[in-house]
């Protein structure tokens, strides 16, 4: 079997998966949205767990923000902030929320929890480095680090699923003025005066 039939029963996979939830989710369904017979499926795979573990070891589809990413600080708290918001949501997307939501089924949570924590997991580890640094340098009023990274992805992390779950019914603001007006709000209470 080709890459390219192994990469349009994985893309099919998580496309249903997003959409109708692990459990609901068949061999039959995969086989039909990736256009392939489904005995390929299990020639390929074995199983449809396994095409989900192949996604999230082999692909690293819910990889976390890098912390190569404090290399773009400018180390202005409002500002760095907004960019690290930003590339969160760049990372964290609909999609991939949307993903995480249809694998906490309990058939495959166990197996899969440990990636599903790998972006907020990630971004908290590079919130607290880059907190630590901001409170060596003077500028923050408390030195809880780790308060802080959970605060910040709270925010960010409940707005994706919020959006995702909810969208205009109950968010009545895009994605970029929920940032701005909500790191407005987080650095007044951080920032030393």
């Amino acid at each position: 079997m080709g890459d390219s039939v192994k990469e349009k029963i994985v893309m099919s996979t998580l496309k249903l998966i997003s959409e109708k939830g692990y459990k609901s989710t068949t061999t039959r369904n995969i086989a039909e949205e990736a256009g392939v017979n489904e005995v390929t499926i299990f020639r390929c795979f074995g199983s449809k767990k396994d095409i989900v573990l192949y996604a999230l070891k082999e692909l690293e589809l819910l990889k976390p923000v890098d912390e190569r990413i404090l290399d773009n600080c400018t180390w202005d708290l409002k500002e760095d902030l907004f960019m690290l918001a930003h590339e969160y949501h760049k990372n964290f997307t609909e999609e991939k929320a949307k993903i995480m939501i249809g694998l906490r089924s309990p058939e495959i949570f166990e197996e899969v929890k440990e990636y599903l924590l790998r972006i907020p997991k990630g971004f908290k580890e590079v919130l607290i480095k880059y907190f630590e640094k901001m409170y060596e340098k003077g500028l923050l009023n408390t030195d809880d680090f780790e308060l802080l990274a959970f605060y910040f992805i709270s925010l960010n992390f409940g707005f994706v699923l919020m959006n995702v779950s909810y969208g205009n019914k109950l968010i009545g603001f895009s994605d970029r003025e929920f940032v701005k007006k909500s790191i407005e709000i987080f650095v007044k209470a951080i920032e030393k005066k």
